[in-house]
């Protein structure tokens, strides 16, 4: 009898544990309107250098029913920008196929996407005006035959034969951005959060910014000459944000 109570109770507590991680793995991230059908699944955490992503502040577009978003980690040695004018095939690791980016001329979309429902990338905004496609990279030496990127926090691979693509190292891509600041930036003040800047330096963890002028892009509002060091990361998480001016 003893011997069955125990067996009982370890039961017990076996199907409470599987409980427990079942509804831990399906909690469900997001900070759009309640009727906003884009959510992001909460994937737990691998390595303990994941990042947070805000599905709020970090979509930067959606495309024919798919929600793109860039993220905080930084993946890689740098970011490759694809020039796309031909249908491309990606490929999983093990090259089973991932998804397609499919080209029509005559369609005012001009890409016709075969993606998941969410993609996570370092930036991709399709539609005809931009047709940007940039991806955090491996170094392109690093295989012979393929390009390995980063889609939804996974390498995936693309042929380089007849891609066109152009590879920037992590700290030129930094410098070629403009940055924002987040609250996660030490000693940050509100207004210092409405500045566009210019990085002057890095050095490590922490870099040297300088504010920029509505003159320097439309898309600035507010101005004040600053001029300061922040910590702009914390191991691979950056704490800032990309702009672009396009």
């Amino acid at each position: 009898m003893k011997i069955f109570y125990t067996v009982l109770i370890c039961s017990i507590v076996l199907v409470s544990c599987k409980k427990q991680n079942r509804d831990k793995a399906t909690t469900i991230i997001s900070n759009h309107s309640k009727d906003s059908a884009t959510v992001i699944k909460k994937e737990i955490p691998k390595m303990d250098n994941e990042c947070v992503i805000d599905s709020l502040t970090m979509q930067t577009t959606e495309y024919n029913g798919i929600t793109f978003y860039t993220e905080n980690n930084m993946r890689g040695s740098g970011v490759i920008n694809l020039s796309i004018n031909k249908s491309t095939d990606i490929l999983n690791i093990d090259k089973t196929p991932f998804g397609k980016i499919l080209v029509n001329n005559e369609n005012e979309n001009i890409y016709d996407l075969k993606l998941p429902k969410v993609v996570i990338s370092r930036e991709i905004i399709p539609d005809s005006e931009h047709r940007i496609f940039s991806f955090d990279a491996e170094e392109p030496a690093t295989d012979q035959d393929f390009l390995i990127i980063y889609i939804n926090k996974q390498k995936k691979l693309i042929k380089k034969n007849n891609n066109n693509y152009a590879f920037i190292s992590w700290e030129n891509y930094i410098k070629k951005a403009f940055i924002q600041l987040t609250p996660e930036v030490p000693s940050t003040s509100k207004q210092e959060l409405l500045y566009w800047y210019k990085v002057l330096k890095i050095k490590g963890d922490s870099m040297q910014i300088k504010s920029i002028p509505k003159t320097d892009c439309d898309y600035i509002e507010e101005y004040k000459n600053v001029t300061k060091w922040i910590q702009w990361k914390q191991n691979t998480c950056k704490l800032i944000k990309f702009n672009f001016c396009y």
